[in-house]
């Protein structure tokens, strides 16, 4: 458990705290929690994790027995970055692709699992179960990992958000302008998305 990154929690004594702020969006719901293989001594998180916030001017809102404190915050990009504005917004742009494409199917995969939990519906639960696929989405692991393209035919709920989150990670995993390569694959996802909520509905 060394490499764990333990609980941080803001101090209740007064005075000044130093805190660090995770500036990402909310983990991705319904995902398997795992370690990375690359770990941290002491300050390795479970992901997958969400994006990162786009640089740019935000509000910091803490709430303490229904009291409510706002203080302005400023997220720069590290100086020693050297990517313009426009490749920065490209990658926020296809992460942020990755990670609602994701949140999409997750809606989806919820309301199939409610169904296949309905003993009433036994003549669809094949067909759904299809669908879903099996499991859970995890962290994929971009050393010892890949993705590759299905028909749409054979794709599934799971896989598919599977590859989102290997291309969120991969986006995310170096600031700079994604590749074509990447950004042709965030676009081949979406569509695979789309043919896959489209059966969804058919089913329906």
């Amino acid at each position: 458990t060394y490499w764990m990154r333990p609980p941080q929690s803001l101090a209740t004594a007064s005075g000044h705290h130093r805190f660090v702020w995770d500036l990402r969006h909310e983990p991705p719901p319904g995902s398997e929690r795992e370690f990375a293989i690359a770990a941290v001594y002491r300050n390795t998180p479970t992901g997958p994790q969400g994006p990162f916030v786009h640089p740019g001017r935000y509000i910091v809102r803490l709430t303490v027995d229904d009291i409510v404190l706002e203080r302005p915050l400023a997220v720069r990009l590290d100086p020693r970055v050297n990517t313009s504005e426009t490749d920065v917004q490209l990658q926020t742009d296809n992460s942020l692709a990755c990670y609602n494409g994701y949140l999409r199917l997750q809606k989806i995969r919820e309301a199939i699992d409610a169904l296949l939990q309905n003993p009433a519906n036994t003549k669809k639960r094949t067909a759904l179960q299809t669908l879903r696929g099996s499991g859970l989405p995890g962290n994929p692991d971009l050393l010892y990992s890949s993705i590759t393209a299905a028909s749409v035919d054979k794709e599934t709920i799971v896989g598919l958000q599977n590859k989102f989150l290997y291309l969120l990670n991969l986006l995310q995993s170096v600031d700079a302008r994604p590749t074509q390569q990447a950004m042709a694959g965030v676009n081949a996802l979406e569509e695979a998305a789309e043919a896959l909520a489209k059966r969804w509905q058919a089913m329906k």
